[in-house]
């Protein structure tokens, strides 16, 4: 009886850190596109020649996204929103835009 009882929960416990583990990989290579989206994004609004990039400007570089998704990409790199001329909108990485925030 006691042999059974622990088999049973070393079966559980080895299938249970299986199933961790391969629920973790798939997590990873599920979002390393938007990891590699944010770094890319990161690099992109830390460019020395511009503090600040249109929306429509960041979406032509960074596809694969729809509008709510890449904004909040944006955010999840450190990006804020700002409005330009004609409401345009602007994005550029908080850091480097402290004093305006």
């Amino acid at each position: 009886m006691i042999e059974t009882i622990f088999t049973s929960i070393c079966v559980a416990v080895l299938t249970s850190v299986a199933s961790f583990l391969v629920q973790e990989r798939k997590l990873r290579a599920d979002l390393r596109t938007e990891f590699m989206a944010e770094r890319a994004i990161a690099e992109l609004l830390g460019c020395q020649q511009w503090e600040k990039r249109s929306f429509d400007e960041i979406r032509k570089r960074i596809g694969g996204f729809d509008d709510e998704e890449l904004r909040k990409l944006l955010v999840r790199a450190g990006a804020v929103r700002f409005e330009g001329e004609n409401s345009k909108e602007l994005w550029g990485l908080i850091q480097r835009n402290k004093s305006i925030v």
